[in-house]
């Protein structure tokens, strides 16, 4: 699986302030949470979040996204929302032979203000919060007047794997 993030925040009029692109780390929790899926077992990604930690992009042991900027204050507000079933696409690339979900969702004006460094997929349910995966990017400075959307393209590939071994 592959990922790539891209991240605009925008203020008000909906104008582009900034933008990132970045690929994701899958977690271990992440992986746990894709072959539970395969016995039945697991929950779907339901969340988007975004946290202050620029740690190491490549560390596959972090299962969550932190909030403690030990550069200055923690983000305020939200820092996870919600994706409705209609944030998601699935759409397959037979050039690329991938299998792809397209995932939308914003962090409103008022959640997740101040320095963001990451983002991530998260399963939320009973059994509580599940990381999928994270993203580090340089930092973004969010206001209380603007609008923080994420686009996540996932990459399934299909037919013969052996290339991964």
């Amino acid at each position: 699986m592959r990922a790539l993030l891209h991240l605009q925040l925008t203020d008000t009029t909906g104008r582009v302030l900034a933008e990132r692109r970045a690929h994701n780390t899958v977690v271990a929790s992440g992986a746990h949470l894709v072959a539970a899926l395969f016995s039945g077992s697991g929950g779907p990604i339901t969340h988007m979040a975004v946290g202050t930690s620029d740690a190491d992009a490549d560390d596959v042991t972090v299962t969550a996204l932190t909030n403690d900027d030990a550069n200055g204050a923690p983000l305020t507000g939200d820092t996870a929302a919600e994706l409705a079933a209609a944030a998601f696409t699935t759409t397959e690339v037979p050039q690329r032979r991938v299998v792809r979900v397209r995932v939308r969702g914003t962090l409103p004006a008022a959640a997740a203000v101040g320095t963001i460094r990451e983002a991530g997929l998260l399963s939320q349910g009973d059994a509580g919060t599940v990381l999928y995966n994270r993203v580090v990017f340089a930092p973004i400075v969010k206001g209380d007047d603007h609008e923080l959307t994420l686009f996540w393209d996932v990459d399934f590939p299909f037919g013969d794997l052996q290339w991964l071994v």
